[in-house]
């Protein structure tokens, strides 16, 4: 992932965005890494500010899989604060934007979960 989708622009453009980066070394000692049970590398988790995990995806993805997988991340955290309308634009932008990804099909899912509780009008 550092020579292939991190140092990819938009990758870059989108993290910096959306998101507050934190890598995390797995073999040095401490409670991160034992917290969030990292046992295989690249792996990345989507926390929110009380560090409550939401999203994880595990393995290689290149920079459009990648970016789907976080927007798919965002659009999850925002779901489990009740924060539907949010979350449905997020969803809505994994399908439209990435709907190749393997993240798009959950996001279909969810939004249809989003547009029953009332998001979107």
């Amino acid at each position: 992932m550092d020579t292939v989708t991190y140092p990819e622009p938009r990758t870059v453009d989108f993290v910096n965005h959306h998101l507050i980066p934190l890598r995390v070394n797995t073999n040095s000692p401490g409670p991160l890494p034992a917290s969030f049970a990292i046992q295989y590398t690249p792996t990345q988790v989507l926390v929110d500010s009380d560090g409550k995990e939401h999203h994880r995806s595990v393995g290689f993805q290149p920079p459009e899989e990648f970016i789907a997988s976080l927007l798919l991340g965002i659009g999850k955290a925002l779901f489990n604060h009740n924060q539907f309308s949010k979350a449905l634009s997020m969803f809505n932008k994994v399908i439209s934007e990435h709907p190749r990804s393997s993240s798009a099909v959950t996001a279909n899912d969810l939004k249809n979960v989003c547009l029953s509780k009332g998001a979107g009008g």
